[in-house]
């Protein structure tokens, strides 16, 4: 800050002048009017992103990752995919990155106004508002009171995990604003029925196209909601309207996605690969999942990774409100992603996790997941609506300000001035190398 005051201070004023905006003006609809704090909190917190947009890089610059991303945006690797898809499995670019290149067509269009880097980084502040506003859609439908959510969506949109992708890899790790949004869809079409029954469809295709590793955890959660339904009427002994309206759900997701899923396939089949599935397994999956000893999300302490108030709140929510049917199904599937996001290594030794294992045998195309940790992601938002329900079931409301200003400082401590907070980097130019598939491909295929 000191380095560039005046910078900080023009996102700070900003930031807080469109908040109070946000605060001051009624007529807007409400989500518009939330979405427009969030704009002006994430402005605020993370100055001088904005200020210097087009100039820096947010995060560290060049990585492996974010370079490459950058350089195969350049090469228009995207272009090419949408104007001949049947040439992508030669297309050794196309194979390395995969079907999910919609985070470079977002890109595309923030070119219009910026310079590749700041599009990039105009990304990078999207996903921060939309993961917060997603989830505060999510939460108001969950707990009911708009002040609850927007605290409890808080630390899920803003989460030091989130800037930790932000800082090294790739920007689609960080659209994890797909994930509540998917949830809220699915929540209509299993509450709400009719037309709702297609709108996870509509989400869930487009957000595995932007990122695989998004609809997979999505579609994980599909099939929870769908078994915690069918046991459900089974135990009623009768075919709930609920089951029929999920069931429908997931055939409309599993039909906008097959042309993708096919499109992967054909990706992944003949000629070089990027390893073998033994070399997914161990030198990739299992260095990238929950980490039980020591207790760490991918590598980030768990205290500074969530929010110790939602992990309490959610706690107290399993205990005081178990007679909720919500509170029973975030329990069952938070832990049972929880399990799965350990990856191969259930604890040191090494012993295997055998859910893991079972998984990766018996589901196609599971060998190439390389990071077990994303499925964690359903496990926090579920604890967060847990912490929700108990929040707003306790009627002590009158102190959410209070919370939320203890969460603010909370963030300064544990997210901000943490080491994976990413920095404003200066850019340098680069080129991709000529031999570049040489060192990525490996000779022959798994």
């Amino acid at each position: 800050m000191l380095d560039d005051p005046w910078s900080h201070l023009a996102c700070m004023v900003g930031g807080l002048a469109m908040s109070a905006l946000a605060v001051a003006w009624k007529r807007p609809p409400k989500a518009l009017r939330y979405l427009t704090f969030i704009i002006g909190q994430v402005t605020l917190l993370t100055a001088p992103l904005l200020f210097h947009i087009n100039r820096f890089v947010y995060g560290s610059f060049p990585t492996i990752d974010k370079e490459g991303s950058l350089l195969f945006y350049l090469d228009g690797v995207h272009i090419r995919m949408l104007t001949s898809p049947l040439m992508s499995p030669a297309d050794p670019a196309a194979r390395l990155i995969g079907v999910h290149v919609g985070h470079l067509w977002v890109t595309q269009f923030f070119e219009l106004f910026l310079t590749p880097l700041g599009a990039f980084n105009a990304q990078a502040f999207m996903s921060m508002v939309l993961g917060w506003w997603a989830m505060w859609l999510l939460l108001r439908r969950v707990c009911g009171v708009d002040r609850i959510a927007l605290l409890l969506s808080f630390p899920f949109g803003m989460g030091l995990h989130l800037f930790r992708d932000l800082n090294w890899y790739t920007i689609e790790k960080a659209a994890i604003f797909w994930l509540p949004l998917f949830t809220l869809a699915l929540l209509r079409a299993w509450k709400d029925g009719g037309r709702w029954r297609w709108f996870p469809g509509i989400v869930f295709v487009v957000m595995s196209w932007m990122n695989l590793y998004m609809g997979m955890i999505a579609g994980f959660l599909t099939v929870c909601a769908w078994l915690w339904l069918l046991a459900d009427g089974l135990l009623r002994r009768e075919r709930t309207r609920s089951l029929r309206r999920v069931s429908h759900a997931g055939a409309v997701c599993l039909l906008t996605v097959t042309p993708l899923l096919i499109w992967q396939w054909a990706l992944m089949r003949g000629g070089p690969q990027i390893g073998s599935p033994e070399q997914f397994l161990w030198e990739r999956a299992a260095l990238d999942g929950f980490s039980l000893v020591p207790l760490a999300w991918n590598r980030l302490e768990i205290h500074r990774a969530l929010n110790l108030v939602g992990i309490g709140l959610a706690v107290m929510g399993v205990v005081t409100c178990w007679s909720d049917r919500r509170v029973r199904f975030a329990l069952g599937a938070g832990l049972l992603a929880a399990l799965i996001s350990i990856g191969p290594v259930l604890l040191p030794g090494p012993v295997e996790n055998p859910l893991y294992m079972i998984i990766r045998m018996v589901i196609p195309g599971f060998w190439r997941v390389a990071k077990p940790e994303v499925f964690f992601h359903v496990t926090w938002m579920l604890m967060l609506c847990v912490a929700a329900v108990q929040l707003a079931k306790s009627g002590s409301r009158r102190g959410v300000s209070v919370l939320y200003g203890i969460f603010l400082v909370g963030w300064l401590l544990m997210v901000r001035t943490h080491p994976a907070y990413p920095p404003m980097t200066e850019a340098i130019d680069s080129t991709l190398s000529s031999g570049w598939q040489e060192d990525v491909f490996e000779d022959e295929a798994p």
